[in-house]
């Protein structure tokens, strides 16, 4: 079982502490279930994604005259890789922790988000 948590856990950002408590709150669940459901062969991880480049994300910023755009419809902020992700990059993390390949992985947490929160 894969849970989705967000970058915005990690991060003091005006405007969106009940959004970043309830993603911090999903990386908690995530160690808990894996320690309650070890024994039953379930595996448990949380899926960090940084900032995303999504069609969303401009149709809020286009919805907010230029000063009044809320923060999550600010640009993302370049990451040490130098741009945003994709949506297909996080999906091909998911389907990795879906997979065989992390068949002795439970209660981590992997970040996919360019090493904007590790660097």
């Amino acid at each position: 079982m894969t849970l989705l948590s967000s970058s915005a856990a990690l991060r003091a950002a005006p405007g969106l502490g009940v959004y970043a408590a309830t993603k911090a709150a999903i990386r908690s669940l995530a160690r808990t279930w894996a320690a309650e459901l070890a024994d039953r062969g379930i595996r448990v991880n949380a899926l960090t994604p940084g900032p995303v480049e999504t069609p969303g994300g401009d149709e809020l910023r286009a919805a907010f005259p230029q000063g009044d755009q809320p923060k999550a419809a600010e640009p993302a902020a370049p990451t040490p890789l130098g741009r945003a992700g994709r949506p297909d990059e996080v999906a091909d993390t998911a389907l990795y922790l879906a997979g065989d390949q992390s068949s002795f992985t439970t209660g981590a947490e992997l970040y996919v988000d360019g090493g904007a929160t590790q660097l």
